[in-house]
């Protein structure tokens, strides 16, 4: 019949009407929803505990570092104590996404300009399961820390000396002689070699010191003479160099490109660009005619020239390090302070060269010799450090010295009456030697 409606058959009829197919599939829907949050709950407290183990492996890793570092190891050594100390928690550089990073002195925070402190920062891109879901890329999780070793001076604790020789050799380290008087004011000394002479006193000359650690023995002749206060002992390791870590800044051209030479009054003042900055002198510096030359805090490096300042002439700077180097390798330069010169040289207190106010490249021969024998008008707060090469020092005003002064030489010869004092807190040197106390400073975490 036209227009009359057809009826859909009975069985399709109870198909539509059927609602339990629906809750089952709204029921499979919301399980998959509760299951995949679950799993991202279940991720992100793995993440939470790799995030914690990370921060265990970097403090661990850091304060070994600086231990290290402060013990005088360099650069390649106390960072592979860092990784192997990283790896022992599970987190081997270059291995399941990890990527360990050791820097010296730290990239960011607020140790960028210390030299002892070291900053350890551990990466690992996480593997993504349930995440997936929800997430793109793979989180990066990361932990950071900073330690560092305060250097500690006399009477504080650890390392005392102001007087260091670097050779462990069966040699004589450092001599003494003629009727010449050493004074180490509340500090001590450190003589590596391992000679049943490393130490030789002979002519009346007469070292007084705090103590006197000597890896071989000492010998005297001719009313020489030995003195301590807190002992001598004969026998013990050799102490470690501590500014073995501390290397030559980088740098390329000249700012000079001839030799600084003064003479008959003249007056010379260098300084780099950029305060505190680095100024390049491709040749040396001499003075004489009581001359003078006058240093603008920053780093002076010497490529291949020498340092030569006559009885009466002048060097003064503040905040400053001459740096004796050379780009070619050869030609590397010493230096030679003569009796009645006036030097006045203090070093930065901070800085990748806190500390140092000479400092000469370890790879200059160990053939040549240096003279810091300026006597009674010489004065110089910081080390003096020339760890492959000799030096002859005669220095310190009996009655107004130098605050601090370091003397680290691969071998030491003392020609004249000096006086090294060691009150160095706040100006930057890392601490000789461990005494009888262990390290040689507090290492700390800091960061």
């Amino acid at each position: 019949m036209q227009g009359a409606t057809r009826t859909p058959p009975r069985g399709l009829m109870r198909l539509v009407k059927d609602h339990e197919g629906g809750v089952a599939v709204l029921t499979a829907v919301s399980l998959t929803t509760l299951l995949g949050f679950a799993g991202l709950g279940t991720e992100a407290t793995l993440w939470y505990v790799a995030k914690r183990n990370m921060q265990g492996a970097t403090d661990a890793a850091a304060f070994t570092a600086a231990t290290a570092e402060n013990a005088g190891q360099n650069s390649t050594a106390f960072a592979a104590a860092a990784k192997a100390i990283t790896a022992q928690y599970g987190f081997t550089n270059g291995a399941d996404n990890v990527v360990v990073t050791v820097n010296n002195p730290p990239q960011s925070g607020s140790y960028t300009t210390n030299s002892s402190a070291i900053e350890v920062i551990v990466q690992q891109r996480q593997t993504m399961l349930f995440s997936g879901l929800f997430m793109s890329t793979a989180p990066t999780i990361s932990a950071r820390a900073v330690a560092v070793a305060t250097p500690t001076t006399s009477g504080s604790g650890g390392g005392d000396g102001c007087v260091l020789a670097l050779d462990s050799g069966n040699v004589t380290d450092v001599t003494d002689s003629g009727s010449t008087s050493l004074q180490l004011n509340n500090c001590s000394i450190y003589v590596n070699g391992s000679s049943s002479s490393a130490l030789t006193l002979s002519g009346g000359a007469v070292i007084n010191s705090k103590s006197a650690y000597i890896s071989g023995n000492y010998t005297t002749a001719g009313g020489a003479a030995l003195n301590t206060t807190a002992g001598t002992h004969t026998g013990v390791n050799p102490a470690p160099d501590p500014y073995a870590s501390v290397n030559v800044p980088s740098y390329s051209g000249c700012d000079r490109t001839t030799s600084v030479t003064t003479v008959s009054t003249q007056t010379v003042n260098l300084q780099p660009s950029t305060p505190g900055g680095t100024y390049v002198i491709c040749g040396g510096i001499t003075a004489s005619g009581q001359s003078t030359v006058n240093l603008a805090p920053g780093v002076y490096i010497l490529n291949g020239g020498s340092i030569s300042i006559a009885g009466g002439s002048t060097l003064t700077g503040s905040g400053v390090t001459i740096i004796l180097t050379s780009s070619t390798g050869t030609s590397y330069g010493t230096v030679s302070l003569a009796g009645g010169s006036n030097i006045n040289v203090t070093a930065p207190t901070s800085g990748a060269t806190a500390g140092l106010a000479f400092f000469q490249d370890r790879n200059a021969p160990n053939t040549k010799s240096n003279n810091f024998t300026g006597g009674a008008t010489q004065s110089v707060t910081g080390a003096i450090y020339f760890p492959n090469q000799t030096v002859t020092y005669s220095g310190g005003n009996v009655n107004a010295p130098a605050p601090c002064t370091q003397l680290i030489g691969l071998k030491l010869s003392f020609v004249g009456n000096s006086v090294l004092n060691a009150s160095c807190d706040g100006t930057g040197v890392k601490s000789i030697g461990s005494g009888s106390t262990g390290n040689a400073g507090q290492v700390a975490l800091v960061e």
